[in-house]
């Protein structure tokens, strides 16, 4: 069973713009300013999770938030379409479609008179730039004999916000947006070993316990993230990562930072036989809600599903487990 390489970036960006200070810092800076001088950005929220499709099928997997509008007569939906590697917008305009249906559906119910206004960001993350005009719903549809699509469809609006169209200098924000785009851009641009680079915003933090925390968050990630290339986090790149931050203290910030009793390797074997422990643990709730749901369990899914030890893939699992319409769309889906 592979595991998807952009697993890994989708948990990154849910995590860290999934905080609603970050994620105001990015609207700030990279959305369109039309947009952002409407909107109360010390009053945003993540959107309530019943914008949630039907029974159980969660159709917005992407980051949500309110934002409430500054002249108090509505709010304006704000969405982070996270697109990885693939480089394709070709999918992007569908899933915007899906996006408002379902909000527009759930505010329709709850009786709202005036239903939020969409407002959708790609957060795109290929190798290279996006090359000309951005996909549309209309590209999807049959043509007449001048070339033009038929039929009549509504179009959806959307901006790009192209980590590799941007110089690494060039990425604005508070330091911990810079520091989630930082180390994005230097993950999808090279082999990973220039990410020190990434981390130096981590300077600007004063807060002791927000740098450590932030410092392990993006540690944890670029080794998940060299580890789906079959290539490993060194102690000695950590080490240079760390220095012109912690100004030759970072000896005990790693200890600190990886619990370490002795040395980096008696940590990272205690971290292993802790993610050993809790991908069990995973395992088994992922078996249980597919007991539940379908009763039997092929041998060989059952196999799949207790043989995968990385973390991501046993989130993304548990969420096909818990949507999937048979058992069969679930082995489909983990192969």
């Amino acid at each position: 069973m592979k595991i998807k390489p952009g697993n890994v970036f989708d948990v990154f960006v849910k995590q860290m713009f999934g905080r609603v200070l970050v994620f105001a810092d990015f609207l700030k800076h990279y959305a369109d300013p039309k947009f952002v001088a409407e909107i109360d950005l010390k009053k945003i929220t993540p959107a309530p999770t019943h914008y949630i499709g039907k029974d159980g099928d969660e159709r917005i997997v992407d980051l949500v938030f309110q934002c409430p509008l500054k002249n108090g007569t509505g709010n304006l939906m704000a969405v982070i379409v996270f697109e990885h590697q693939g480089g394709s917008l070709k999918k992007v305009p569908q899933k915007l479609h899906k996006y408002i249906s379902a909000i527009w559906d759930a505010e329709t119910k709850e009786n709202k008179k005036i239903l939020s206004a969409p407002y959708f960001i790609v957060l795109r993350t290929a190798k290279k730039p996006h090359r000309g005009a951005y996909p549309k719903m209309s590209d999807l549809l049959p043509k007449g004999h001048d070339g033009k699509p038929l039929g009549k469809v509504v179009e959806i609006e959307y901006d790009v916000v192209d980590l590799p169209a941007w110089d690494f200098g060039r990425l604005v924000g508070g330091p911990v947006l810079r520091l989630a785009l930082g180390i994005l851009k230097k993950m999808i641009e090279g082999n990973g070993d220039d990410f020190p680079e990434a981390l130096l915003p981590i300077r600007e933090i004063s807060d002791g316990a927000q740098q450590i925390e932030l410092t392990k968050e993006l540690l944890d990630f670029v080794a998940k993230a060299m580890r789906n290339h079959n290539r490993r986090l060194e102690a000695m790149a950590v080490n240079r990562a760390l220095k012109p931050i912690f100004q030759d203290e970072e000896h005990a910030m790693i200890k600190t930072i990886f619990e370490e009793r002795e040395d980096i390797g008696e940590a990272r074997g205690v971290a292993i036989g802790e993610a050993r422990g809790k991908a069990i643990g995973k395992a088994e709730a992922i078996l249980t809600i597919l007991r539940a749901r379908f009763r039997r369990i092929p041998k060989e899914t059952e196999k799949a599903v207790r043989r995968i030890t990385d973390p991501v893939a046993l989130d993304s699992w548990a969420v096909q487990a818990a949507t999937c319409q048979s058992i069969d769309e679930f082995t489909n889906a983990i192969k």
